[in-house]
């Protein structure tokens, strides 16, 4: 005797969910991850080896923020101001 059984796609889903590999998480972020719990460690402890090392190796995010932040905003101009520097060039 047989029985058959049905089983919808979500619910077949879920079980296969199990079966799949876990992803892997891409070398840059590891190391980036690892960099900033290095960082805090460093900050909260008194070890001048440690500090000194965290201050050649920054964050890359951090140290990418401080390459690319601008002090000042810069307003956009007005049509009448960007017609005439235009002008201004050509001439």
């Amino acid at each position: 005797m047989t029985q058959v059984v049905t089983v919808s796609a979500t619910t077949a889903s879920y079980a296969m969910d199990t079966a799949k590999t876990p992803q892997r998480i891409s070398r840059n972020s590891f190391v980036e991850e690892n960099t900033r719990h290095l960082a805090e460690k460093a900050a909260a402890s008194e070890d001048f080896q440690l500090r000194a090392l965290i201050s050649v190796v920054q964050p890359p995010a951090l140290a990418l923020y401080f390459l690319t932040a601008s002090p000042t905003t810069h307003a956009q101009a007005s049509l009448k101001d960007t017609l005439e520097a235009y002008k201004n060039s050509a001439a």
